[in-house]
């Protein structure tokens, strides 16, 4: 009888250490109380603090395959669209020239400065 052949599939797989698992429990978990944070926050800088999230060294490698991470970049880029659409609407509001420039002047320093090289 001839011996059956060792699964190279399963062989190719790393095993992942427990620790590792929960690091990733724990960073799902963390992600998505983020998401509750960005969905009731305001402003643009603080959409993007709580979307960056710091992960150590034994995570890094496994970023892909933690959704929640995924999912928390979406939940900041429709945030991000959601706050500049009402300042667009705030902005079509003014009917005074020089209301609109301060408005403008106020959302590009405070709000739209958060958006450099991050959001296009």
């Amino acid at each position: 009888m001839s011996q059956p052949l060792p699964n190279r599939r399963k062989n190719r797989i790393k095993p992942v250490s427990l620790t590792l698992v929960q690091e990733m429990q724990q960073i799902e978990i963390e992600c998505h109380q983020r998401m509750i944070k960005i969905r009731q926050n305001m402003h643009m800088k603080d959409v993007a603090q709580l979307k960056e999230v710091p992960l150590s060294e034994t995570l890094r490698p496994h970023v892909l395959e933690i959704r929640a991470l995924h999912q928390l970049d979406a939940a900041a880029e429709q945030r991000m669209r959601e706050i500049l659409d009402g300042h667009m609407i705030e902005m079509r509001r003014q009917r005074d020239v020089n209301a609109l420039q301060q408005l403008r002047s106020h959302f590009l320093n405070r709000e739209w400065n958060s958006l450099k090289g991050v959001y296009p």
